[in-house]
């Protein structure tokens, strides 16, 4: 039987609850209030960065924040607000990271090159030449303060050779033209010179003459410049300078007025001429200019040969400090995991002291004690053989040295996993081996490392990538040393990253695009390296399943 049902009259629905009502709404009015908040700051923000470091950023910002707006609006997407904060913190310090390296890969960013095009401009802007016949003044010096004024402080009195008269400041943005007869200055001397002009006071210019000397006044689109010292009439002569260079939109050409001389722009620099004859202009600016950096690497040989002998070097640093930490970590945890072993407590006391000593102290130590003069190690070394290694200056004995220290720094920590690992392993599997007549070899090599290595393998392809980069223990120990060359920014002992560091933040000048690239080839090497790192992993995974 159908049993039709009519809605409830309205007087016998129950009654809205107005708590969820006003708790909805304050909800609301809190996400909208924090909203605005956001919004506010980061348009501020993002309108900042755009135009100080990156158009990109202030774009990705607005992004950022249109998104998040959408989260916290619609209900939908309402449960994402809790990633929000680690997709802020991913685009900050991980995607835009990336994309301003790649970007300025591409660029000549570095010495030479830290300005913008326009602040070039400006810069070439303000030289100025003496042309010919040059306009001269007699400038006469008055200040408002006696004993120590600064360069507002001063004003002058300038007279040009037809007699008109000026007053000029820094603080006026071109020479004021004055009557010579003007009341407001009728206090003169016997040559018809105000001795004030208002609350500035006449001085006699030796006083500070070395502050005055090549003193500019603006008078667009010229400058006068006081230089020299005129004693017998107690002033100084100023000339009329000119700009020397101007500038022509249309056809993107600079134009020395002085040598007739015209500059084109080319990667960075306003040049003139061709081959040898080249003549460039500094300052020079930021420009993009393609490949050119990626394409040193592989093209010039200057920079191709240390290149790929440092790339070398790093990753047999980076492979055999994994091999010797893991396999002396390993071979101390396989003692201190046996059960006969007294005092097990103490020796693992005294093994992990490489890993609770701050290892920049300890890289600091080792270095003393391989001193070739007074280091304990030698002396020791010394007195048997009667030969004191140069452990800084060979290379071969640099980076042995180097790669003794990361051991001694590492393998404790290779100890505690391994030792984790060992005692995770079942012991009935040990003990079907050894019913199966299985020598410890045989266990060791088919039970224990095929296990071990997939409970530590993420760990090994982790140590592998730290040491790949890891740049202080090759700064604290050697700085990179010994130099390939006198003229080479590179060492024996520099990996990829101590590498590109010279080459963005010392040597003979800094190349940020340069550096920018090389980042890119360490990214793309590392990732190679991860991905059949973890392809090797998940093989060592199969193998364990067949144990």
């Amino acid at each position: 039987m159908r049993l039709n049902r009519s809605p409830a009259p309205p007087s016998a629905r129950p009654p809205e609850d107005k708590t969820t009502i006003f708790a909805s709404a304050g909800s609301l009015a809190l996400r909208i209030a924090f909203l605005v908040a956001l919004d506010v700051i980061a348009f501020q923000l993002g309108v900042a960065l755009g135009s100080r470091i990156s158009i990109f950023l202030g774009i990705g910002i607005g992004v950022f924040v249109a998104v998040v707006n959408a989260v916290f609006l619609f209900r939908k997407l309402y449960p994402w607000r809790w990633i929000m904060p680690a997709l802020a913190g991913m685009f900050l310090l991980v995607i835009y990271p990336m994309g301003y390296s790649v970007n300025l890969a591409f660029t000549n960013f570095g010495e030479g090159h830290l300005l913008t095009r326009e602040q070039a401009l400006k810069s070439l802007g303000n030289e100025y030449y003496t042309a010919a016949n040059p306009v001269t003044y007699t400038a006469y010096v008055y200040s408002r303060s006696a004993t120590d004024p600064q360069p507002t402080d001063f004003r002058f009195w300038l007279v040009d050779p037809a007699g008109k008269t000026f007053i000029g400041s820094l603080e006026f943005s071109a020479l004021q033209p004055v009557d010579p007869a003007d009341p407001l200055y009728a206090d003169r001397d016997a040559k018809g010179i105000p001795n004030t002009l208002g609350e500035y006071t006449r001085i006699p210019p030796q006083r500070f003459s070395q502050r005055l000397q090549n003193f500019s006044l603006a008078d667009p689109p010229d400058q006068v410049r006081l230089t020299k010292l005129q004693l017998l009439s107690q002033s100084f002569a100023a000339q009329r300078m000119q700009p020397r260079y101007s500038f022509n939109e249309a056809t993107n050409q600079l134009t020395d007025l002085q040598t007739g001389k015209i500059y084109r722009d080319e990667s960075g620099y306003f040049v003139t001429g061709e081959g040898a004859s080249l003549e460039k202009l500094n300052p020079g600016f930021s420009d993009y200019i393609g490949l050119e950096n990626v394409l040193r690497v592989i093209n010039d040989p200057n920079v191709r040969e240390p290149f790929w002998r440092v790339f070398a070097w790093t990753m047999e640093f980076a492979f055999l400090t994994v091999f010797t930490q893991f396999g002396l970590g390993l071979l101390f945890a396989m003692v201190l995991n046996s059960s006969y072993l007294p005092l097990r407590w103490l020796w693992r006391s005294i093994l992990i002291i490489p890993y609770a000593i701050p290892f920049w102290i300890t890289a600091q130590t080792w270095r003393g004690l391989l001193n070739p003069l007074y280091g304990p190690v030698n002396l020791f070394i010394q007195s048997i053989t009667g030969v004191s290694p140069q452990w800084f200056t060979d290379p071969t004995l640099a980076k042995i040295a180097i790669l003794f220290i990361n051991m001694y720094l590492g393998f404790s920590y290779m100890m505690l996993v391994c030792l984790g690992a060992l005692q995770s392993i079942p012991a009935d599997v040990y003990d079907a081996a050894l019913i199966d007549g299985a020598s410890d070899v045989d266990r060791f090599r088919y039970i224990t490392l095929p296990l071990l290595l997939v409970a530590i393998g993420p760990l090994l392809i982790a140590s592998f990538g730290f040491n790949f980069n890891n740049f202080t223990i090759i700064e604290l120990v050697n700085n990179g040393g010994p130099a390939f060359s006198a003229s080479s920014v590179a060492g024996h002992t520099d990996i990829l990253l101590s590498y590109t560091y010279r080459l963005a933040f010392g040597g003979k000048g800094a190349e940020y695009g340069f550096a920018a690239a090389i980042g890119i080839f360490i990214f793309l090497i590392v990732a190679t390296i991860t991905f059949f790192n973890f392809r090797f992993s998940r093989t060592l995974e199969e193998v364990s399943e067949n144990v």
